[in-house]
């Protein structure tokens, strides 16, 4: 969801503009393609049998420190599992489908490769910060697929949806760069939002994520305890392959439920507690909101420790956290005006960004020039 959720606003935008748009991924993600509207063409390997290929490396990789994880799973996970299981199929589609553009997440190390084959521009579409380029390099080396010792990852247009002050990362030489909005995704029609949403009670408002990835149940029953005696309500949200139930009973304050789409929840909120995953904290920097960041693995911890330095959060790493230092991190973020006033800042920085309809029209002449 966090790499699919960046894509969509522009996904939508060029189909607005009359363009024809699909996303070619793995069959487990059809369903969720289809309801957002636009056509699925399979490519990849389903989730589940990639989180199978990465278990020889997971022992290794949970030795680490936290601070290394990252540079570790990123290169095995889309390098040495995912880019080469893509590209058959990729390559298969573009000459099928025939697209004038192929426009992919950070993490897909296949696209570039089909397109320039089929010499076609793409555009690479980050999902948050920029991934740094020793891991980028890592990650095309694993892969296989291309001479370019960055993977053909900025043959072509880099879209930067991180906000001027979240983004440290440097772009390599003579790349092209668009900043976008992050903007989030409209909630779909048959979304079931909870009645209670609208009558919670007159008092601030605590949002709970983990994502949909690294969403410990544990870790929720943490939260959930430290928060129980907070006069405040709690809004968490433990991803669709988890069940609520397992964490029940809940406390008095505390809603919890599988998933609600965060435009939904952000206005309603006053503090995040999330755990540094670039959609979520993207989206919370959007709506202005101090944040607790809770990091569990991959890019989180660099995010979490972007947070802090720039004064819009407070960071516990996992064997820092608990009941007690969570507790005292809300309660702290629910008094302190000095966070949420850089949150503030942030979020201005981020509305100035282009919206998704501004960078279409560029886009098109870079496909028109590809033909």
């Amino acid at each position: 969801m966090g790499h699919f959720h960046p894509l969509v606003p522009l996904a939508g935008a060029f189909a607005r503009a009359g363009h024809d748009v699909a996303f070619a991924t793995s069959p487990y993600f059809q369903d969720r393609v289809e309801t957002a509207g636009f056509a699925f063409l399979p490519a990849g390997i389903d989730y589940p049998e990639r989180t199978a290929r990465f278990e020889p490396f997971q022992a290794e990789h949970l030795a680490l420190p936290f601070e290394e994880r990252r540079a570790f799973i990123f290169p095995r996970m889309f390098g040495t599992i995912e880019a080469p299981a893509k590209i058959a199929e990729l390559r298969e589609l573009v000459r099928t489908w025939q697209p004038d553009l192929i426009v992919h997440d950070s993490s897909d190390f296949a696209a570039p490769v089909a397109a320039d084959e089929a010499e076609i521009p793409s555009v690479n579409h980050s999902f948050g910060r920029m991934v740094p380029l020793d891991v980028v390099a890592d990650t095309a080396c694993k892969a296989g697929l291309s001479a370019d010792p960055l993977g053909g990852m900025f043959r072509g247009i880099y879209v930067d949806i991180a906000p001027p002050t979240f983004q440290i990362e440097a772009l390599p030489a003579g790349a092209q760069v668009e900043p976008l909005r992050p903007v989030p995704v409209e909630p779909p029609a048959t979304e079931q939002v909870p009645a209670w949403l609208d009558r919670l009670q007159d008092r601030p408002t605590v949002y709970v994520t983990l994502g949909t990835v690294f969403n410990d149940l544990s870790v929720f029953g943490v939260l959930l305890e430290a928060l129980a005696d907070v006069d405040c309500n709690v809004i968490a949200t433990v991803g669709p392959s988890r069940d609520p139930a397992e964490l029940a009973p809940f406390p008095d304050n505390a809603h919890v439920e599988r998933y609600i789409s965060q435009s939904l929840v952000l206005p309603l909120a006053s503090v995040a507690v999330v755990h540094g995953g670039s959609g979520s904290t993207l989206a919370a920097l959007a709506h202005g909101l101090p944040m607790l960041v809770v990091p569990q693995a991959a890019d989180q911890f660099e995010n979490a420790e972007q947070c802090v330095a720039i004064g819009v959060g407070k960071l516990l790493l996992p064997d820092e956290l608990t009941a007690q230092a969570a507790r005292e991190a809300v309660i702290s973020l629910l008094e302190d005006d000095l966070h949420r006033e850089s949150a503030r800042v942030v979020a201005q920085e981020i509305s100035a960004m282009p919206d998704p309809a501004a960078l279409v029209p560029k886009l098109v002449a870079t496909a028109l020039q590809g033909r």
